[in-house]
């Protein structure tokens, strides 16, 4: 074995300076000779004889070929790209056949109303000429019930509508999906008017849409629905019923949802009491269960 005899170093003698750069010497030998040593040897060799880097050859092929792909995406991305004058009468015309198909709809329900006040007047005529005055009256509370005729009687109108700083899209739109805080949503109305029915209420309507059994209080995009028709704040929310309504739904936990929603995103409601409530009749209702009525012999 042989051994190797490191130099001693005396105690008064110091230790040789290590050189910081030591550890990249690697780094260093790249940035010194960026090139491979074939091709530094190449490059040499032809500056020596003389010769000149010949730059690269563009063929009008080439560049022709180059101009056309550039026009073919740009017609692509104009194409792709609705211009705001066509969207914004596209807008327009669609709203325009929304309004048309409305006032269409009110029309026939007009005149659907008019029949069923006929059919009612017609019933009630022959009921009274078969000495069925019991009957009609039970048919009148079945009718108003049902939501099939107005009603009108002693109640309050609760007014419910959006937060004062509820949120809003960029064009200050507060019905967008990108704008939530603060507004009322349809189960927030929901639940306000199932407290009213468990506070006793007889009939209740939502900006004139009435309520009934059938009815349902739902989203369409950022739209509330009520009986298929949109409705906008605030939300007139009118109810009759008997005196101690009031005091019971605020008890009860419809009213303590809208007393948390008033405290917590600020959502605004007022009661307006001591009114004659007039509520209209529901826009159809249809007939699903019957029975034939038996005379006492």
């Amino acid at each position: 074995m042989i051994k190797l005899k490191l130099p001693e170093l005396t105690p008064d003698e110091p230790a040789p300076p290590r050189d910081p750069a030591a550890s990249m010497s690697l780094i260093n030998d790249v940035i010194r000779h960026p090139l491979d040593p074939s091709y530094e040897a190449e490059a040499a060799k032809r500056r020596a004889s003389g010769a000149q880097s010949r730059p690269m050859n563009r063929s009008p092929l080439l560049i022709l070929t180059m101009i056309l792909i550039g026009f073919g995406l740009a017609t692509s991305a104009m194409a792709l790209r609705v211009p705001l004058g066509v969207a914004e009468k596209q807008h327009d015309e669609l709203v325009t056949r929304i309004n048309a198909g409305q006032k269409l709809i009110d029309q026939r329900s007009g005149t659907v109303k008019t029949l069923n006040a006929d059919i009612a007047r017609l019933q009630e005529s022959a009921l009274q000429r078969g000495n069925r005055t019991g009957t009609t009256d039970d048919l009148r509370e079945a009718e108003a019930i049902a939501g099939a005729v107005a009603v009108k009687g002693s109640g309050f109108v609760l007014t419910v509508s959006d937060a004062k700083n509820a949120g809003t899209d960029a064009q200050g739109d507060p019905r967008t999906s990108g704008s939530d805080t603060g507004r009322v949503t349809s189960s927030d109305l929901q639940i306000v008017v199932n407290g009213l029915w468990q506070a006793g209420a007889e009939a209740i309507s939502i900006n004139g849409q009435r309520i009934t059994s059938l009815t349902a209080v739902r989203f369409a995009g950022q739209a509330i629905l009520v009986n298929f028709r949109p409705l906008v704040p605030p939300y007139a929310i009118s109810v009759i019923g008997p005196g101690s309504i009031k005091a019971d739904f605020e008890k009860n936990a419809g009213g303590n949802y809208l007393s948390t929603l008033s405290k917590g995103v600020g959502i605004t409601s007022k009661f307006e009491t001591d009114k004659s409530i007039t509520i209209p009749a529901a826009p159809s209702v249809s007939l699903n269960h019957a029975r034939a009525l038996k005379e006492n012999q």
